[in-house]
């Protein structure tokens, strides 16, 4: 591509954006990053309090099977600073029938490698974990192309009654409803061992784990990482710059100025990316807002060690979905990742769905207490609202995503935690794979 070749113009600073600014960096194309906020990194925000806290406001690690967040992190010289979850603190809880139950030894993500250990739980009835380590013997699904829900995905699987422990630990991170929770997008692994083995639980334990840590965060919290690609971006990098409408030869922005590109990567979330193509594509702009959202609010919350009784050297607890409770989980954050509270303190994160902020503070205050036997007020909180800004992947999701993009030109893409994936290494694939997908593109045009 020549000097005076149009830019690739990249609306949205999130790790996404980023992420595809950096590749088409890495291949040599100019662009422009639009991002409509004062800040970068998105929904990835970390706070640091006067008072020696680091505050996640959303996600507090990510995945290693999954290696794109971490080779980005190589690129951008922060290797040195990545860190794991305490294993001196890794007790986890699992919150049934109002009793905190030691969560089952042995397991990977919700499938036990071991029978008696998940036996000895209690996390199920000794019928309930029966039918559960029976799914050796439930045939497999006949191979097609048809979608189905996490729910009908675990009851066909494990029994009705492993929805109560599968849903809190595999649909936590989607907020979702599971009756609705498209399998093949949200854990087409699960799938693959199904057909591959006959059996999830089979075919988890024939496959080994990678040694060494599963999760990765970094010394200075979450947001390192959009603040280490941006030190190294040499392109043009607009803040408090609002993109009204995409068109065929690139942006126009609140106000009115017209930004000449040879290609257009959104990677906004649907609710606010919808708008932009109502004018110039019309039945790209209907399918992108259709897609759904769930909400969630994490409330933390920071105490004096001496106002618990006990121990809180914990990753925290998970809450079986019949509890009847707005309670969702509870991470210990002081206990789970070194440097997120001074000596002596203890920080949780208390997690709800669709909740008021103000009453899910209530409740975070009342559970942990109830729970922990916490005495005393907090020494202060935060909410963290992210009411209807969770994508929601339905049955069919992917269908849904392929006629999306069947809508848009080549040279116009969509990418982002709406549509492929909503952890830090799936959006930092999506804003790679994007850019990657242009690049080509404008090689042959």
């Amino acid at each position: 591509m020549s000097s005076g070749a149009l830019p690739v113009i990249v609306v949205g600073g999130g790790i996404t954006g980023l992420s595809a600014a950096w590749e088409l960096q890495q291949r040599g194309l100019p662009y422009v990053l639009l991002e409509a906020g004062d800040r970068l990194g998105g929904k990835v925000q970390t706070e640091h309090t006067d008072d020696g806290f680091l505050v996640e406001h959303a996600a507090d690690a990510f995945i290693l099977g999954k290696p794109y967040a971490a080779q980005l992190a190589r690129e951008v010289g922060l290797e040195p600073d990545i860190i794991h979850p305490r294993d001196d603190t890794k007790r986890l809880y699992f919150l049934k029938g109002g009793r905190l139950l030691d969560f089952p030894q042995n397991m990977k993500m919700f499938v036990p490698l071991d029978d008696q250990s998940f036996l000895d739980s209690g996390v199920l009835s000794p019928e309930g974990a029966r039918r559960f380590l029976d799914e050796v013997n439930v045939p497999p699904k006949a191979p097609g192309d048809e979608d189905e829900s996490l729910a009908a995905f675990i009851t066909r699987r494990f029994g009705e009654e492993a929805l109560n422990f599968i849903v809190p630990l595999a649909a936590g991170i989607y907020v979702a409803n599971p009756f609705e929770l498209s399998m093949k997008a949200a854990f087409p692994q699960f799938l693959a061992l199904e057909q591959k083995y006959g059996s999830v639980i089979r075919g988890s334990r024939a496959t080994v784990r990678a040694p060494g840590p599963v999760f990765a965060s970094f010394r200075g919290g979450m947001d390192a990482l959009a603040q280490a690609i941006a030190a190294r971006l040499t392109g043009e990098v607009r803040l408090n710059t609002q993109v009204q409408q995409v068109q065929a030869d690139g942006v126009v922005l609140k106000g009115g100025q017209h930004l000449r590109g040879s290609g257009v990567i959104v990677t906004t979330p649907s609710w606010s990316a919808a708008p932009m193509f109502s004018q110039n594509f019309g039945r790209a702009a209907a399918l992108i807002g259709e897609l759904k959202a769930n909400g969630s609010v994490a409330v933390v919350l920071a105490y004096r060690a001496d106002q618990f009784p006990g121990d809180m050297h914990l990753h925290g607890l998970q809450v079986d979905a019949s509890e009847g409770i707005h309670l969702k989980a509870v991470t210990v954050h002081s206990a789970k990742l070194h440097g997120r509270a001074p000596e002596g303190h203890v920080l949780l994160r208390v997690f709800f769905k669709d909740l008021d902020p103000g009453f899910a503070l209530e409740e975070a205050r009342r559970e942990v207490e109830r729970l922990f036997g916490a005495h005393g007020e907090p020494l202060w909180h935060i909410c963290a609202d992210w009411r209807g800004r969770n994508p929601a992947y339905q049955v069919g999701h992917l269908d849904h995503l392929e006629r999306i993009r069947a809508a848009l030109p080549a040279h116009i893409q969509v990418a982002g935690a709406s549509y492929t994936g909503v952890g830090l290494p799936d959006c930092v694939n999506a804003g790679r794979s994007a850019a990657q997908v242009l690049t080509e593109q404008l090689s042959v045009a």
